[in-house]
């Protein structure tokens, strides 16, 4: 045997550099640095860390490119860390990458899960149980949307269009974003009442609260609120990978209940193809939802393409988006 195992130890360390870029962003490190180049010691000062071991977390960023060594003993960021992870900035992503640090333990437990096909934490430490750990999900979710909701926008066509129900609509950045694009059109994010607490504050953040109101609803057991008057328009956006196969067409029969004739519908989601064995993103992805969510699962379009039929809905258009978005936008039309 001539096997080199080399990429089975990289597969099984590969978390170090999660681990490691986590810390960055609890510490503040960027957020640091961006003051200008520091020494550990001083970086140490800031971030309240010891001084031996932040020098060794900068020399583990520096291997990582998020950070660069100058003047022989300081460091500054790089490129990237200095517009992904400086608080404040636009573009930060910090509390994305926290909600990624809560899920972090979780996947040591994979074979938990797998082995009794329960998650190991429920899922609604960060569905309002546990109030810091929803902000960090409904913030993540937001700082998220705003990149991928702008990619997502270019291929939601709502002119004309009244009345949208964005369910499962977390932080109301699509919703947000969506009515902005759109002059005369109004939107209903529709997501739990920990959840749409957070998302009335991110949607006045992005000056859209005239245009956009944030209802408490569960999709399990609620019916959309759109009686008597029905939405000419719906979004579901990241929201299907986490239900089995009953709890999608589920959903979508509430959908198509509060939706009129010729009402446009949008499902937007990490999908796999149609052997559900890819892409790499996908199949992983999959994997990350079954340790969130008791039922959590990644679909393929022609499994949605079947089931939007069983409602009443046509699909009219499929948009397969390139990384790092790793979405997929169908469009249907209610028949």
């Amino acid at each position: 045997m001539n096997e080199n195992p080399a990429a089975l130890i990289e597969l099984a360390t590969a978390y170090w550099g999660s681990a490691a870029l986590i810390a960055a962003v609890r510490l503040r490190i960027a957020t640091i640095l961006s003051e200008g180049p520091k020494t550990p010691t001083e970086v140490a000062k800031a971030a309240g860390s010891d001084p031996s071991a932040t020098e060794m977390l900068l020399a583990a960023l520096t291997s990582l490119d998020l950070v660069r060594k100058v003047d022989g003993e300081r460091f500054a960021n790089q490129p990237l860390a200095d517009t992904y992870l400086v608080e404040g900035r636009p573009e930060f992503l910090g509390p994305a990458l926290l909600y990624n640090g809560d899920v972090y333990p979780l996947w040591g437990r994979l074979d938990e899960v797998v082995r009794t096909g329960k998650v190991t934490q429920s899922p609604e430490k960060y569905l309002g149980d546990d109030s810091e750990r929803t902000r960090n999900f409904v913030y993540g979710m937001h700082h998220r949307a705003l990149g991928v909701g702008r990619a997502i926008g270019q291929h939601v066509d709502l002119s004309g269009r009244r009345h949208l129900a964005d369910v499962g609509g977390g932080p109301g950045t699509y919703s947000a974003l969506l009515t902005l694009k759109h002059p005369g059109l109004r939107a209903d994010v529709l997501d739990l009442p920990g959840v749409v607490a957070i998302a009335r504050d991110i949607v006045a953040s992005m000056g859209a609260s005239e245009r956009v109101q944030c209802l408490p609803f569960d999709y399990y057991q609620d019916d959309l609120p759109a009686l008597p008057a029905l939405y000419d328009a719906a979004l579901i956006s990241g929201v299907l990978h986490r239900e089995q196969p009953d709890g999608v067409r589920s959903i979508l029969r509430r959908v198509a209940a509060a939706t009129e004739p010729g009402a446009v519908l949008y499902l937007s989601d990490v999908m796999l193809d149609d052997h559900r064995t890819g892409p790499l993103f996908g199949t992983m992805f999959a994997l990350n939802m079954r340790v969130l969510a008791h039922d959590g699962r990644c679909h393929s379009v022609a499994e949605q393409t079947l089931w939007l039929d069983e409602v009443g809905f046509t699909v009219t258009a499929v948009t397969r988006l390139p990384a790092p978005i790793h979405y997929t936008v169908i469009r249907a039309d209610k028949r």
